[in-house]
């Protein structure tokens, strides 16, 4: 980590009330010193920690008063960064608050990097990774369960599970070494049966945790969902339904949707990527709407939830049998909610022709207000465990994921060894889930991890 003191603004741009800039490194105090004057005639350093300064933000040369505002000063390691830092309060409009980081960066101060006052606090151990990660989906929350969720993982919900995990396989482990460094003292704590007994409940606590990726990014980041269905099934009026706006065209003329319309939106707490598609059929009007008819096929495929509309006054179709071999071409753990679409008019379709039960169709008309059956169908297949969700014991990207799932097949190795008697092969496998779980709140992350994880912040954060 660089010895440089940085500085940023911290607020977002734009116009408003206050605009907040941090200035973090062992020369916090003396750059600031520069530009700010308090009116008490004290140095800011002679200043109350930790209480809020008022004075005069100066030029760098300090020849003008740029603007009055506040200081507020928290000494190293007693910070969010663990450096001395600065926070400086001046009025929000763009202008001035560029005016004042100029004057900081012309002080001395260098300019952070995205992500680097949080970086620098994961590295003075002020802030986990899944901490850090969890700040970064606090500020993209969309929804209060996706705040209430990142908020649990900002307060290390997540990383105490972590460390407890790896607690309980540095223990594991410790046995096993003892075993093979000293085979004659006896000193392993840990019957073969009592090991293998220990490393299945860790195995089992982090499937638990990958488990919970997809319930993690249902309400932080969206699951891609579509779509489909015949021409004039009322997909389109569907779409429109669920997003509570006219978003997609509606006509009686088959073909109207030729590409496919991407929107998020929330069903219940769960956050949807959803995608409109064009009517499958295979007597196409024109090479556009075969184009439309592909991309809907390819939405289909790369969804995890699909919504698969027939059309309740029409009988069983050929059409019908293309989304059914669309359906079939979804990947395992895909889900499909089926949906009979114009219940109000005469009931032609043969429902003996679909491969769903009569309990799992929903019925939808065009002017339906109620979707909370259909929310609660969604939630039911995404929300799976309410108390994990609740403890804050929920994984939400893929590094996570990642690392838990080696984890995992590491430790099935570790058994199979101990249980064959290769106990010097699972010392191995034991330290090598170890790191990859330890890998996952950052306490063995390499640059080139540390470096993706921080590209998604904001400067200033």
């Amino acid at each position: 980590m660089s010895d440089a003191t940085i500085a940023a603004v911290s607020s977002p741009r734009g116009k408003g009330g206050v605009a907040v800039l941090r200035v973090s490194g062992p020369e916090a105090f003396s750059v600031c010193e520069r530009i700010f004057a308090p009116r008490s005639k004290r140095k800011l350093r002679e200043c109350p920690l930790r209480y809020q300064i008022y004075g005069d933000i100066l030029s760098s040369d300090g020849k003008s008063v740029l603007d009055d505002g506040l200081a507020t000063c928290f000494a190293a390691p007693h910070s969010f960064t663990g450096e001395d830092v600065v926070e400086l309060s001046c009025h929000g409009g763009e202008v001035v608050t560029a005016m004042v980081l100029e004057s900081l960066l012309e002080s001395g101060a260098s300019l952070a990097a995205p992500g680097e006052f949080s970086r620098r606090a994961l590295m003075n151990g002020k802030l986990s990774l899944t901490a850090a990660e969890g700040i970064a989906d606090l500020l993209d929350a969309k929804t209060k369960d996706a705040a209430l969720l990142s908020s649990k993982t900002v307060r290390g919900k997540l990383s105490e599970e972590i460390g407890r995990l790896s607690e309980m396989l540095l223990a594991a482990s410790a046995s096993l070494w003892a075993y093979l460094d000293y085979p004659e003292e006896d000193l392993q704590s840990l019957s073969d049966e009592e090991l293998v007994f220990s490393l299945e409940a860790i195995r089992d606590r982090c499937a638990l945790l990958v488990k919970s990726f997809q319930m993690g990014r249902a309400i932080q980041s969206g699951i891609s969902s579509a779509i489909v269905g015949k021409p004039n099934v009322g997909k389109s009026s569907f779409f429109n339904r669920l997003l509570g706006e006219e978003r997609a065209i509606v006509t009686a003329i088959p073909g109207t949707t030729r590409d496919v319309l991407e929107y998020p939106l929330h069903v219940g707490r769960v956050l949807l990527n959803l995608s409109d598609t064009a009517g499958v059929r295979r007597d196409f009007s024109d090479a556009v709407e075969q184009i439309g008819i592909d991309r809907a096929l390819a939405a289909v495929r790369e969804s995890e939830l699909v919504f698969a509309l027939f059309d309740s006054s029409r009988p069983f179709e050929k059409e019908d049998e293309l989304v059914l071999e669309a359906l079939s071409s979804l990947e395992e753990g895909s889900v499909v909610i089926p949906v009979l679409t114009k219940k109000d008019l005469p009931q032609r379709l043969e429902l003996d022709r679909l491969p769903f039960s009569p309990e799992e169709m929903l019925s939808f008309e065009k002017d339906a207000e109620d979707l909370s059956e259909l929310a609660f169908r969604v939630e039911k297949v995404f929300i799976s465990d309410e108390f994990a969700l609740r403890e804050g014991r929920i994984i939400t990207n893929v590094r996570q994921k990642t690392n838990l799932s080696k984890c995992i097949i590491l430790l099935e190795e570790a058994i199979d060894q101990v249980l064959t008697g290769c106990k010097d092969l699972a010392s191995l496998s034991l330290e090598s889930a170890l790191a990859v779980l330890l890998e996952v709140d950052g306490k063995s992350a390499g640059e080139k991890i540390l470096d993706e994880v921080f590209s998604r912040f904001c400067i200033g954060k």
